[in-house]
């Protein structure tokens, strides 16, 4: 973090061109990828400068995009007194190092300036001194020419041909295009083909003849750096694209081809071009820029320091909000840690996965019988599968996006209807593209008017057909590298999962192993309410293939023998939480089973419970049953489900700490015995995994309400689907839209999420997390540099918290 304002040399070292390309590899390496929305799961968008102190990072984005991630001075305001009381924000200037009081706090938050020191990219310098506003900007032209380019060129790869891999290749076809592009001139009056048409074909060659031109006017590295930095946040949607093609290639070990810096060679081009332009015929103007640019360098460094101070008040109020969390449930989870087990055995057994959404219906769940036994587990089930439909190319990610998939489940028998269902998708891609529908009328007449109609009326709503596919009742193959899995390979598969859950010495005649997913219609971001843990999927296809190896015969016998016995009264069943409509359905479920009156008291139970987050809903079961149903299929619902809206902790540790708890649906619950783990191997998979998975999610919420502009989707009334799954457009174009929509965390009067950093409760010994904590440094940066916060809550019940420095201290939970 940096302390102070920094001397600045007159004449710094001389840089050299592999000082500019270490700038340049920073600055891509610094994008955290996004998911296509077919496979959309919540990322951390700073997840690549982890290890970095939050406030570092904030302040340096906020000089170099002009967006900074923390609220407004008047939302915390709002918070004051309530939630925010004067003993949080005495304990966060504590905590914090601040030598400011109370009253100081006060005072700076109602004086707040929001007008931050911020590095102006040189189009932006260039707009300043145009003689005339004729037509586009050049901050307009740049990002359209390129946004609108890279959309062809992912959508139809097939139409570009270059000699380059990766990067290289995107670089090069860019530049066959733009060289011929006389669009330009006409929308700026500037013709710049000669120029583009100069530039070398090899990225490298690029760079090195920009580090010559520009390492002069940037100064130093600070400067080479800001400059790079602030090059890749113009662009920062399709950055996340490129980012996420550089981690499939890693993911899949594969040669790394920097996607990621052939957008950087476009956008540095671009900068080279339109420089040179202005040197050669508007010298003046270009004296004047040039002079701007070389003053930021100069300062940038000056500047973060600056930015950092003036968002230092802002920091102690947002911990404060963060305490007024903790602290109550600290209070709450403290009383509860002496409750050891169970009051009786449990009849039926639910494993849910841990996303927020299952805990208010686990709540409702065991609410129905003292002989209920709920446990959360990661959504995926530990099964490290891609689902592949018989007969197809398809191979769908069914784990989360951390992962590689190393084993492939195919159902043995081709589904009857596939080929029907297979084309629907294309009727169905159109279709959920507001602005092809009377397209699609025309082309497929009457018969697609009465679909239009019926969807109109709420009559059915709409599903991605490979779900579809997955509902068949078929067996299920498991396969790595084209090999059927052996009994034994199975076996070793399910015990590790059963371990994993913490009830293998413990199992109930009947055990559901409840995946989930959402129903939503006319939404392209559909997956991101899905199973985040299933690679942005439903958790169905997971269920399904657990159940069935866990039933086999052969493979119960192969298990016995690396010491997990299944009783032979016990049963397995695949079942979904539907978390739109809060339905729970158990496949294959026994006719007259008490658990299934269970289960449908619990739904209602859930539905009621969730009934108060829209207007005007009924309080009649079969009307509210009714009323979610409805909005489910609604097509032109903005707001379907609040998806993990206000998620704030995550909770490891046996369900007795928390069974008791209202948690309001904002904590992701993943059940851990100690006592099992006895080399805690366990609990380093949960802090490896589901910890980091659990901070993508809150960490994408945070950003998407305090950043929306940069981290956001924007509109969804607005948006248009780009190549097919890339993402989407805000309108007809601009930069690629990443996040959340607006209507996904804000219901038109108030935010749905409260902005808060993860607060993680894990009952373990200390000890057993600093050592876990030791050998994994993604996750000890996570703690160490304020992304999170870890708390362990001891035998005794006393609640402790880590520090950045690593140190334990005692909170007073009564406060």
């Amino acid at each position: 973090m940096i302390a102070k304002t920094p001397n600045v040399s007159a004449h710094p070292e001389p840089l050299n061109v592999s000082d500019f390309r270490d700038a340049t590899q920073q600055a891509v390496a610094a994008i955290a990828p996004s998911w296509p929305l077919d496979q959309m799961i919540a990322v951390n968008p700073w997840w690549p400068q982890r290890f970095t102190p939050i406030e570092q990072v904030f302040a340096e984005q906020a000089v170099l995009s002009g967006h900074c991630p923390l609220m407004p001075s008047a939302y915390y305001l709002s918070h004051w007194q309530s939630p925010i009381s004067e003993a949080h924000l005495a304990e966060a200037i504590s905590t914090s190092g601040s030598a400011l009081t109370v009253s100081d706090c006060l005072r700076a938050l109602r004086s707040h300036s929001s007008d931050l020191p911020r590095w102006k990219p040189l189009a932006e310098l260039c707009d300043r001194t145009r003689e005339a506003q004729e037509g586009l900007s050049w901050q307009q032209e740049i990002q359209q020419q390129v946004s609108q380019f890279l959309a062809l060129y992912h959508q139809y790869p097939q139409r570009f041909d270059a000699q380059g891999q990766g990067g290289e290749h995107l670089y090069q076809c860019w530049l066959d295009v733009v060289s011929q592009d006389k669009g330009i001139k006409t929308l700026t009056g500037v013709d710049l083909l000669a120029d583009f048409a100069a530039l070398p074909t090899q990225m490298d060659a690029l760079i090195a003849e920009a580090a010559a031109f520009w390492q002069p006017i940037l100064h130093d590295q600070d400067g080479n750096l800001a400059y790079c930095h602030a090059l890749m946040h113009g662009l920062s949607g399709w950055a996340s694209w490129q980012a996420w093609l550089d981690w499939q290639q890693q993911l899949s070990d594969s040669e790394q081809q920097e996607h990621g810096m052939g957008l950087f060679a476009i956008l540095l081009a671009w900068d080279t071009v339109l420089a040179r332009w202005l040197a050669k015929h508007r010298e003046t103007a270009w004296t004047s820029i040039r002079q701007s640019i070389h003053h930021q360098a100069v300062n940038v460094r000056h500047w973060y320091h600056q930015a950092q101070q003036q968002l230092a008040p802002l920091w102690i109020w947002q911990q404060a909000l963060e305490i007024s969390q903790q602290r109550p449930w600290a209070h709450a989870l403290s009383a509860q840690a002496s409750v050891d087990t169970l009051a009786t055995s449990p009849t039926l057994q639910a494993v849910f996965c841990i996303d927020v959404r299952s805990e208010p219906m686990r709540r409702a769940l065991e609410a129905q019988s003292d002989r209920v036994q709920t446990l959360g587990f990661a959504g995926f089930f530990g099964l490290p599968i891609a689902y592949q439909p018989t007969d197809s190319h398809i191979h769908r990610p069914q784990l989360p996006g951390l992962l590689a998939p190393a084993v492939t489940a195919s159902q043995t028998h081709a589904t009857p209807e596939r080929w029907l269902r297979m084309t629907k998708l294309g009727w169905q891609r159109s279709l959920d593209a507001p602005a092809a529908n009377l397209g699609m009328v025309e082309a497929g007449g009457m018969l697609k008017l009465v679909s239009l109609l019926k969807r109109a009326l709420r009559i059915s709503g709409t599903e991605n057909p490979l779900n579809r596919l997955s509902h068949t009742d078929s067996d299920w193959a498991l396969t790595r590298d084209n090999t059927p899995l052996s009994a034994a390979e199975k076996a070793e598969l399910g015990a590790g999962i059963l371990r994993a859950m913490g009830i293998a010495d413990q199992l109930a005649d009947a055990v559901l192993l409840v995946g989930h997913g959402s129903e939503t219609c006319n939404n392209p971001h559909a997956a991101g309410l899905d199973c985040g843990a299933c690679g942005g999927q439903t958790g169905e296809v997971n269920v399904r293939v657990l159940a069935q190896l866990l039933n086999d015969a052969d493979v119960r016998d192969a298990m016995a023998k690396q010491g997990v016995t299944i009783p032979a009264s016990t049963r397995f069943y695949a079942a979904m939480h539907n978390t739109t409509t809060d339905a729970l359905d158990v496949f294959h479920a026994p006719e007259h089973a008490e658990w299934q009156t269970w289960l449908a008291a619990a739904s209602e139970q859930a539905r009621a419970t969730r009934a108060n987050q829209f207007d005007q809903t009924p309080t009649q079961p079969s009307k509210l049953k009714r009323f979610f149903a409805t909005r489910a299929k609604d097509w032109a619902q903005m707001r379907p489900e609040w998806g993990l809206c206000d998620n704030a902790a995550l909770i490891v540790g046996p369900r007795t700490l928390s069974r008791q708890i209202n948690l309001q649906g904002r904590s992701f619950l993943h059940d851990y015995d100690m006592h099992k783990d006895r080399d805690f191997s366990q609990l380093e998979t949960i802090l490896t995994a589901p910890m980091v998975v659990t901070n993508w999610i809150n960490l994408q919420y945070f950003a998407s309400v305090t950043a929306p502009e940069k981290f956001g989707s924007g509109n969804k009334l607005l948006h248009n689907i780009v190549g097919g799954h890339i993402g989407v457009f805000e309108g007809n174009g601009g930069d690629l839209r990443i996040g959340l929509s607006h209507q996904s965390v804000h219901d038109g009067r108030r935010y749905r999420h409260q902005p808060v950093r993860l607060s993680v409760f894990i009952a373990a010994p200390r000890e057993a997390i600093d050592s876990i904590l030791a050998r994994h440094d993604d996750i000890a940066a996570l703690a160490n540099h304020g992304w999170l916060y870890l708390m362990q809550i001891d035998a005794q019940g006393a609640v402790w918290q880590r520090d950045r420095s690593g140190q334990w201290y005692h909170l007073n939970v009564a406060t």
